[in-house]
């Protein structure tokens, strides 16, 4: 009973965003922008540069960031799993594992920000 009742409002809800975005969509005039070979007026706009930078700094900092604090913990689960019990061997390896695996994805996330970011310098 519960979870229809949230279902209701969840739908309820998602219809009144739903039907100001159509009204809105219709009353939004956008000026057309320009593309040069060097990003366009957005790339040469204070707002264009600051958030190119931005993303270039946070992606180059996570880049090393990630992996150095990680190494404590990827030691931590190692010595754990090897001097620990048995019974919680299992539990540390799959810590590890999923410590490899996050550091892994980010690390992956900043190469391709950076690669992105490189077409539009």
């Amino acid at each position: 009973m519960k979870i229809k009742g949230k279902i209701k409002k969840i739908g309820l809800g998602l219809g009144t965003v739903g039907t100001m975005v159509v009204l809105k969509a219709n009353s939004v005039l956008a000026e057309t922008v320009t593309i040069d070979s060097n990003g366009g007026k957005i790339r040469e706009s204070a707002v264009g540069k600051g958030i190119f930078d931005m993303a270039q700094d946070v992606s180059g900092t996570l880049r090393w960031l990630i992996p150095v604090v990680s190494i404590p913990f990827i030691l931590w689960f190692l010595f754990k799993m090897f001097s620990g019990e048995e019974q919680e061997q299992p539990r540390y390896k799959k810590k590890l594992i999923t410590t490899l695996i996050i550091v892994m994805a980010t690390t992956l996330v900043t190469v391709i920000i950076n690669l992105i970011m490189g077409y539009f310098g």
